[in-house]
């Protein structure tokens, strides 16, 4: 029957428009601006000790990058809702600034070597 054949398309295409909303929501994740992160530095010589969490409740962070161009070092991440996959909306991690200027957190200056 043509018209089941239709019915079964047209459920298979929302099926699958669901899951491609509930991957970009819950997995694949949005950028963290620096506004939605708060955070704590300890300078230890040439080490910066960095606790992050975010702002928002019931959010995860998850797809942590540190990058440094030339004397910046860049740190990103991505939030998700908190779920099975992931649950943390807290991330510590150590920085050498040694010959560093600038860190940067969700595109905000967070401690500046001058």
């Amino acid at each position: 029957h043509p018209v089941k054949k239709k019915i079964r398309i047209g459920i298979t295409a929302l099926g699958i428009i669901i899951l491609c909303i509930l991957l970009k929501l819950f997995v694949i994740g949005e950028p963290v601006d620096g506004a939605q992160l708060s955070y704590n530095i300890t300078q230890n010589d040439a080490t910066l000790e960095l606790q992050v969490s975010a702002t928002e409740s019931a959010v995860a962070l998850k797809g942590w990058k540190i990058e440094q161009e030339e004397n910046n070092v860049f740190i990103s991440t991505k939030k998700v809702p908190v779920s099975f996959l992931f649950s943390s909306g807290k991330h510590q991690t150590s920085i050498n600034i040694d010959g560093i200027e600038n860190v940067y957190l969700g595109g905000q200056i967070i401690w500046s070597s001058k």
